[in-house]
């Protein structure tokens, strides 16, 4: 059993599938750096997604740490360990969709202008 919510999910590709994500990759790169400055304290890493079908983008866990339903079970404990707390919930990944069409705009918005935060 794998969980969806945490890094690391390897799903069957062909080898077209696995050919279009590499070349989604390259074609993101560029805005996946611009969001990971803008959401640098926030998330760890900013890449592109092979799970996301309808939505723009999602959070997942790091593979070792809590998940994102555990950290909200260890919050609402009311004799918790705060210093556990920060040891266990690490920073978060944020995957895009590569084909969902607000990322493509943000995309032509980051590739227009590197400096534009409004992303």
């Amino acid at each position: 059993l794998v969980s969806v919510t945490k890094e690391g999910l390897e799903l069957p590709e062909d080898d077209a599938e696995k050919k279009k994500r590499e070349e989604d990759k390259a074609k993101f790169e560029s805005l996946c750096k611009l969001m990971k400055s803008i959401l640098d304290n926030k998330v760890e890493k900013v890449v592109v997604s092979n799970r996301l079908v309808d939505s723009p983008c999602c959070i997942v866990t790091s593979q070792f740490g809590w998940s994102a339903n555990m950290e909200r079970i260890m919050k609402a404990q009311a004799l918790r360990d705060t210093a556990t707390m920060g040891y266990m919930a690490g920073k978060k990944q944020l995957e895009i969709n590569p084909d969902h069409p607000i990322v493509e705009t943000l995309r032509q918005k980051a590739d227009a202008d590197k400096n534009d935060k409004a992303v």
